[in-house]
C-alpha cells in the first residue's frame, strides 16, 4: 500500500512541476499588433491639446478586439453610448485624483452603481489603466498611446482575464487627462445583453413572473465561488431534479458525494421557475436583469432538510430522493418552463446558475497524424538546391561478332534499352571503333571496322529517326584495355613490359599462333564499338522525381554530404506538397551509418508523410536511425514520438510514469519546438486517458485521472492543429464532465469552412449550459451558422436547450426568426 502512495505523490509532482513552470509565464506580454500601423490615421503622433477623440475611440476598440481574438478567439465587441458614458464618468474621477483606481465616491462608488445611473443593469465590470499622454519631443502615436494603454491591462494575469473574458460582448471606453495633461486615465467597462434589462419594471406593478424581491440573496463573491465555478460535480445537480404530481423531486446516487458538493456550513440551492413565455419573440423579455432570478423563485433548500425528507428505501442505501419543493402556483396551468438551479454559498451569495443540459458531442474516431521532426541542422546544406536539366556522358559498349560487318536498328536497341539512367534525351553519340592488337596495321581489318562503325551510325538514326543527333565516328586499338588485362596472366604477362608495335608483331608470329591462344580469353572482348552517349537529363514534369532521386542516390555514394542534404531538403518540399510519391524515399539508398544519421532520419520523416501517420515499419526505421547517435535533440524526440505512436499496452503506473519521464526530458532540449512537444505529449495523455477509463476505480487510478486531464490543460497548444483533434478531445473533456475546457477547444475553428455540422451542433449545445457560455459572441456566431446550414436540426436543438439563452439577444433574433 505504501509503494502505491509513493507512486501516486511521485506521479502527481513530476506533472505539477511542468503546470507550475507554465503557470509562471504571462503570454501577453509580447501583445504588439503591427497590422494596426497600416492604418494611417492610428500611427499620427499624438498631442493631447489636439487631437481626434474618433480616432483614439476606434484605434482603442481595433486593440482590444485584436488581443480578445488572438489570445482567446472571440469575436469584435459591440459599442454602446451608456457605457461609455459609465466609462468616462471613472476615467474623468481617476484623473481628478492622479489615481488609477475602479472605484468613485457614494453615491456612485462601484461599477454597479455607475452603470445603474445611465439605466443599465448591474451586469458588467470595469478595468483601469493609466499611461503618459506625450514623450515630449519624441515620438508618440495613437498606436503608442493605446498599445501602453492595453499593456496595463494585459500585465497582469488576472486584469487580463477580465479583458479576454468571452462573456463580454460590448465595451464602453472613456478616458481623461490629469491637470497638465502628463497622463491619460483610461476605464474600460465590460458587458453583455444583460446590462440592458428592457424587462424591467418600475413601480408597483402586478402579476409579474418571476420573484421580484431577492429574498436576502446578493451577487457573486470570487473567494467563495471560485471552486464551484470549475467543479464538475456542480454540473450535474439539474440532471438530479424531476417532477412528478407537481412536486420537485431531487435525487441522487450517493449523498455523501452530494454533501461535499453543496453540504457545508451555508450552502443551499434556490430553485427558478422560468417560463418560455417570458421570452415572446414579439415583446421585451419579461425579466429583471438586476435580479439573481429569471422566475419564480423557491426559499433556500439546505442539503439537511434534503436529508431530513430523505424517501429512499433500502438497509444502508447511499441514495438521496427527496421531495424540495412544489410547483409555484403563480405558474399558469399546461405552462411550458425550465427548472433552474441557483447554487448559493454562506447563505446568501449567488455563485451559479445552474440550468438543464442537453449536449450533443459524438465520440470521433479521428485519429490526428503524428508527424516526426525533420533535421535540418546536423548536415549542413550546400545552399538551396533545384533540379535543372543536367549533361552526362555515359558508354553503351556493342562487341562486335567476327563475320558481322553491318549492324541495323534492332541490332543496337537492346544495348540502349538497358541504359539505367533517368528519362534524358541524346545530344551526341561518338562511336569508337575498336579492333584487338592482332589486326593492328591490317588494311582488312581496317576496313571491315570502317563498315561496321558506318553501319552503326545509320542504325542510329533509324533507332532514333526524330532526334537531330550529332554522330561522329572514330577509330582506335584496345592497347589499354590488352595492358590491363595481360598483366595478370600467368603465361604471357610479359606482353605488358612490351611496346604496342611488338606486341602487335608476337601476336601475328607463327600464323598468328599466340593470338589465337588468346583469342577467347582477351582478344574477341577487344573488339568492339565504344559509343560516347552526351545526354540531357530531363526534368520536367513526371520526370524530375526520378532524376532527383537519382542525383540525390549518386551524391549520397560520392560522400558529398552537404549537396546531399540540400538535395534531400528540396525532396522533402515535394514530398509535403504531395508533388512526390513514395517511389521518392523508397527509392533513397543511404548507408546505415551514423555519418547518414540526419539523412535516414528525414526518410523516415518523407514516409510518415506518405503515409500520413506513422506506421510500424517507419516508427521501427526511425528508431534505427536515432540509435546511431542518441545524443541530437532531434533524434530523441524522434526515438520517443516512434515509441508513443507504437501505443505499446501500459503494464502499470510505474511504467506510465516511466515513459511519461522521457517526455517530460524533452521539455529541457532548446532546439525543439515546444509546440510539437506538446502535440507528442497530448498524444500520451490521451492513451493514459484510453487506459484508466478501463482500469478498477482506485484512488491510485482516480488521482492519476484527474492529473492527467489537468495535465492536458497545462500543455495543450492554444489553437490545436485541426478542427477535428479538436473535436476529438472536446469529446474526452465532455465525457468528463468540463463543457467549458471542451467549448475552449472548439471556438478558435469556428470561423473554418470545413467543420461539420455536428462540430457546429455540438458547440451550440455545449455553449447552452453557462452563462458566461451563452451570452459569448461565439455562441451568437455558432447559432447564427447553424442557421445557415441546417435549421430545422437547430430548431429541434432549442427545443431541449434551456429558455434563459435568450438573454443573448442576437441568438433570440436568429432563433425567432428560423423557427418562428
Amino acid at each position: 500500500m505504501k509503494k502505491n502512495y509513493t507512486l501516486v505523490v511521485t506521479f502527481f509532482l513530476l506533472i505539477f512541476s511542468n503546470l507550475a513552470f507554465g503557470q509562471t509565464e504571462n503570454p501577453y506580454l509580447d501583445f504588439n499588433p503591427e497590422q494596426l500601423k497600416n492604418n494611417k490615421d492610428y500611427v499620427r503622433n499624438f498631442v493631447p491639446n489636439n487631437f481626434k477623440h474618433a480616432i483614439l475611440y476606434s484605434c482603442m476598440q481595433d486593440m482590444v478586439n485584436l488581443a480578445r481574438a488572438e489570445y482567446a478567439f472571440n469575436p469584435a465587441m459591440k459599442t454602446d453610448e451608456r457605457l461609455d458614458s459609465a466609462a468616462l464618468m471613472q476615467a474623468q474621477y481617476q484623473a481628478s485624483k492622479e489615481e488609477k483606481t475602479i472605484e468613485n465616491i457614494s453615491p456612485y462608488r462601484t461599477t454597479d452603481q455607475r452603470l445603474r445611473k445611465y439605466g443599465l443593469s448591474g451586469h458588467g465590470v470595469e478595468l483601469a489603466s493609466k499611461a503618459k499622454a506625450t514623450l515630449g519631443a519624441a515620438e508618440y502615436s495613437y498606436y503608442d498611446l493605446c498599445l501602453e494603454l492595453i499593456r496595463g491591462i494585459l500585465k497582469n494575469v488576472k486584469t487580463a482575464a477580465v479583458l479576454l473574458d468571452r462573456q463580454y460582448t460590448y465595451l464602453g471606453f472613456g478616458y481623461e487627462f490629469d491637470q497638465y495633461m502628463k497622463n491619460v486615465y483610461v476605464s474600460y467597462v465590460l458587458a453583455n445583453d444583460r446590462v440592458f434589462n428592457p424587462g424591467k419594471v418600475v413601480g408597483m406593478a402586478k402579476d409579474l413572473p418571476y420573484t421580484r424581491s431577492k429574498m436576502g440573496l446578493l451577487g457573486y463573491d470570487d473567494q467563495l465561488c471560485r471552486k464551484c465555478m470549475t467543479d464538475k460535480n456542480v454540473e450535474i445537480l439539474s440532471e438530479c431534479l424531476s417532477v412528478k404530481d407537481n412536486v420537485v423531486y431531487f435525487s441522487h446516487d450517493d449523498y455523501k458525494a452530494l454533501r461535499r458538493v453543496i453540504g457545508k456550513e451555508g450552502d443551499a440551492i434556490v430553485l427558478d421557475f422560468v417560463q418560455h413565455d417570458q421570452y415572446k419573440c414579439d415583446g421585451a423579455d419579461q425579466v429583471d436583469q438586476d435580479k439573481p432570478n429569471h422566475g419564480f423563485m423557491t426559499k433556500i433548500i439546505t442539503y439537511e432538510q434534503m436529508l431530513a425528507d430523505n424517501q429512499a428505501t433500502g438497509k444502508k442505501t447511499s441514495k438521496l430522493l427527496a421531495p424540495i419543493a412544489e410547483i409555484p402556483e403563480e405558474l399558469p396551468e399546461n405552462a411550458d418552463f425550465d427548472i433552474n438551479i441557483i447554487l448559493v454559498k454562506d447563505g446568501k451569495y449567488v455563485c451559479r446558475n445552474v440550468v438543464k443540459k442537453s449536449v450533443e458531442c459524438k465520440h470521433s474516431d479521428y485519429k490526428e497524424s503524428m508527424l516526426f521532426l525533420k533535421d535540418a541542422s546536423s548536415i549542413k546544406p550546400a545552399g538551396e538546391w533545384v533540379p535543372t536539366a543536367e549533361k552526362n556522358t555515359i558508354e553503351v559498349v556493342i562487341p562486335f561478332e567476327d563475320k558481322k560487318f553491318d549492324y541495323t536498328a534492332a541490332d543496337i536497341a537492346p544495348y540502349f534499352q538497358n541504359i539505367n539512367e533517368p528519362a534524358f534525351t541524346i545530344d551526341k553519340i561518338e562511336i569508337v571503333a575498336t579492333n584487338s592488337l592482332n589486326y593492328f596495321g591490317d588494311a582488312t581489318a581496317q576496313k571491315n571496322q570502317k563498315r561496321r562503325a558506318e553501319s552503326i551510325a545509320k542504325a542510329l538514326k533509324a533507332l532514333y529517326p526524330d532526334g537531330n543527333i550529332e554522330t561522329v565516328i572514330s577509330y582506335d586499338d584496345s592497347w589499354e584495355v590488352f595492358k590491363k588485362d595481360i598483366v595478370y596472366d600467368e603465361v604471357y604477362y610479359d606482353l605488358s613490359l612490351m611496346t604496342k608495335q611488338e606486341v602487335a608483331a608476337a601476336l601475328k608470329a607463327d600464323g598468328g599462333k599466340v593470338a589465337k591462344l588468346l583469342d577467347a580469353k582477351y582478344l574477341k572482348k577487344h573488339r568492339f564499338a565504344k559509343l560516347l552517349v552526351t545526354i540531357s537529363y530531363k526534368v520536367d514534369g513526371d520526370n524530375e522525381q526520378e532524376f532527383v532521386v537519382t542525383k540525390f542516390n549518386r551524391t549520397v555514394a560520392a560522400k558529398k554530404w552537404p549537396l546531399a542534404m540540400a538535395i534531400q531538403q528540396y525532396m522533402i518540399k515535394q514530398v509535403e506538397s504531395k508533388k512526390y510519391n513514395s517511389r521518392a524515399v523508397v527509392g533513397q539508398e543511404i548507408p546505415n551509418r551514423k555519418e547518414c544519421q540526419a539523412l535516414l532520419i528525414n526518410k523516415a520523416y518523407m514516409q510518415n508523410v506518405v503515409d500520413g501517420d506513422v506506421t510500424d515499419k517507419s516508427a521501427q526505421d526511425m528508431i534505427a536511425a536515432c540509435k546511431l547517435d542518441q545524443t541530437t535533440q532531434v533524434a530523441q524526440f524522434n526515438k520517443v514520438m516512434a515509441e508513443v505512436a507504437a501505443r505499446t499496452p501500459f503494464v502499470d503506473n510505474t511504467d506510465i510514469a516511466t515513459r511519461q519521464a522521457a517526455i517530460d526530458r524533452l521539455y529541457t532540449l532548446v532546439q525543439l519546438p515546444q509546440e510539437q512537444v506538446n502535440n507528442l505529449n497530448m498524444e500520451f495523455q490521451l492513451q493514459i486517458i484510453e487506459h484508466l477509463k478501463k482500469q478498477p476505480a482506485t484512488t491510485e487510478n482516480i488521482t492519476l485521472l484527474d492529473n492527467t486531464y489537468l495535465k492536458v490543460k497545462a500543455i495543450r497548444n492554444p489553437k490545436m492543429s485541426s478542427w477535428q483533434n479538436a473535436y476529438k478531445l472536446a469529446a474526452v473533456f465532455v465525457n468528463n464532465g468540463d463543457y467549458v475546457y471542451a467549448v475552449s477547444l472548439m471556438e478558435p475553428f469556428l470561423d473554418e469552412p470545413t467543420i461539420s455540422n455536428d462540430f457546429l451542433f455540438s458547440f451550440v449545445s455545449l455553449a447552452a449550459v453557462r452563462e458566461e457560455l451563452y451570452m459569448s459572441g461565439n455562441f451568437t456566431k455558432a447559432v447564427q451558422k447553424a442557421a445557415e446550414k441546417d435549421p430545422t436540426r437547430l430548431c429541434n436543438l432549442f427545443d431541449k436547450l434551456p429558455v434563459i439563452i435568450f438573454d443573448n439577444q442576437e441568438v433570440k433574433k436568429v432563433l425567432c426568426k428560423t423557427c418562428k
